[in-house]
């Protein structure tokens, strides 16, 4: 990730972001009032910060098998280092949820579990299923084991190479309302990973794409993306993406504060 690349994205993005004061169409300016800036809280969100923040305060370290970045190689990963810097923030992950409420959704899709903090935000409300997938044995067990701990029952995880394991699951499964794609983050992983899921999206899905401004193949993929014939409508967050289907809106892309 080059830090010249976040600062000229960052500014581009700067440069380019409107704000509820220019939002004309309706769907868009609830969305962006109601949903992205509301400041929505729920008593779940303490217990999930707990969680976090046990995992920063932690000094195990544990071997990991790498596939966020293409490769397959493991490493030596300090827990709090993952839980700091590879695990979206507090209010991407309220976003998040408040957007499952906004949408209704009942079957979610993870790509990339982590420690599972993130899970826990897409689990909140027991009527939502919830199939999260995690390369790494290690980090999938640790997960579970959160899982476990917070009563998670709506939550199964799915542990093994994405590459692998994703189409058995796209081959059986019917329509999915939500994706949050957080996984292997590279151009051509990531434009696979959308082609596949659009076998099951329907008009009220919602697609959510993390570290969209990583480095140039995420930008190159987020543009691909949000030209595609099937989204209609496209918000970008800059740390994170959102596409929908809905053939009611019509084609549009924001830049929007967040």
């Amino acid at each position: 990730m080059s830090k010249i690349h976040q600062f000229f994205s960052y500014l581009s993005h700067w440069l380019n972001e409107e704000n509820e004061h220019s939002l004309q169409a309706p769907f868009v300016y609830d969305l962006y009032k109601k949903i992205i800036v509301a400041d929505s809280y729920k008593t779940s969100y303490s217990d999930i910060e707990k969680v976090r923040n046990r995992f920063i305060e932690s000094e195990k370290i544990i071997e990991v098998l790498d596939f966020g970045s293409g490769s397959s190689s493991t490493k030596s990963r300090k827990i709090s280092r993952i839980a700091s810097m590879g695990v979206s923030k507090k209010k991407y992950g309220q976003l998040l949820d408040h957007l499952l409420d906004h949408l209704e959704a009942k079957n979610v899709v993870e790509l990339g579990t982590s420690l599972g903090i993130t899970s826990l935000y897409l689990s909140t409300e027991k009527s939502r299923s919830v199939t999260t997938f995690e390369g790494d044995p290690s980090l999938a067990a640790i997960a579970q084991a959160v899982f476990d701990g917070n009563k998670r029952e709506n939550i199964r995880v799915i542990e093994g190479n994405i590459d692998l394991t994703l189409a058995p699951f796209i081959e059986v499964s019917e329509k999915i309302d939500f994706v949050f794609f957080d996984a292997n983050h590279t151009l051509q992983a990531t434009v696979s990973y959308f082609e596949q899921f659009l076998k099951l999206v329907h008009d009220k899905t919602c697609f959510v794409f993390d570290d969209i401004h990583r480095d140039s193949g995420m930008e190159q993929a987020w543009h691909m993306i949000k030209k595609h014939f099937e989204v209609t409508l496209s918000i970008d967050l800059f740390q994170i993406g959102i596409v929908f289907f809905n053939p009611e809106i019509r084609k549009q892309d924001y830049t929007l504060t967040f």
